[in-house]
């Protein structure tokens, strides 16, 4: 069995050749922690302030305050990047844009969303908008091209219904037909089934 003082001495040589390195590594790790809390800290901070941003562009949404919209959206989108702040903002825009009838610009709002979140909530929302408004622009075939992807079930009855509305616009009305039934069968349900059998009874088709 070693000695106390060979212990020491084997210590010692030990510390002589690793001691740095322990200490970097007690340094790194304390560094890190602050490093983290720091971070943590700036994100609190940097979600407030991005809510503020929020919150007054929603309230200049709803007061046709057309400048302080698209202020506040650019905002978000070139200081909260990467958030869903940025994306909510994107949404904004495109339907203040919309209201100043600029499509063609809110469409490219709509597509940005879809490129970048993907097939997140977010982006089949906004590919339900964008169908919309190229439906609005008489743009029923790429309509249906932005609407040719899978949908999660609880879009099923508003995409059935907007497929029906694409279809009735271009004058396919046994198409719009079956769309429309697909809506009113769907789970959940349309969001207005009354107007739904209107627009299907309409058609005046049969079956």
């Amino acid at each position: 069995m070693e000695t106390d003082d060979e212990q020491v001495e084997k210590l010692k040589e030990w510390w002589k050749e690793n001691g740095r390195a322990v200490m970097a590594g007690i340094i790194i790790g304390v560094g890190g922690l602050f490093g983290y809390r720091y971070w943590i800290d700036w994100q609190e901070e940097n979600a407030e302030a991005a809510s503020a941003h929020f919150v007054q562009m929603i309230e200049a949404l709803e007061s046709s305050d057309s400048s302080t919209v698209t202020m506040q959206a650019a905002t978000l989108i070139s200081d909260y990047s990467g958030t869903e702040y940025a994306t909510l903002a994107r949404f904004a825009l495109a339907r203040n844009l919309v209201e100043g009838g600029n499509y063609d610009q809110a469409q490219a709002q709509l597509e940005h969303i879809i490129g970048t979140v993907g097939d997140a909530p977010l982006g089949y929302l906004a590919r339900k908008r964008l169908a919309s408004l190229q439906l609005q622009s008489s743009q029923t075939d790429q309509a249906l091209i932005t609407l040719s992807v899978e949908f999660p079930p609880a879009f099923s009855a508003s995409m059935d219904e907007l497929k029906g509305d694409i279809y009735a616009q271009q004058g396919k009305n046994d198409e719009a037909a079956i769309a429309y039934r697909k809506a009113l069968s769907a789970t959940p349900g349309p969001a207005n089934g009354e107007f739904l059998r209107q627009k299907l009874d309409d058609l005046g088709t049969t079956g």
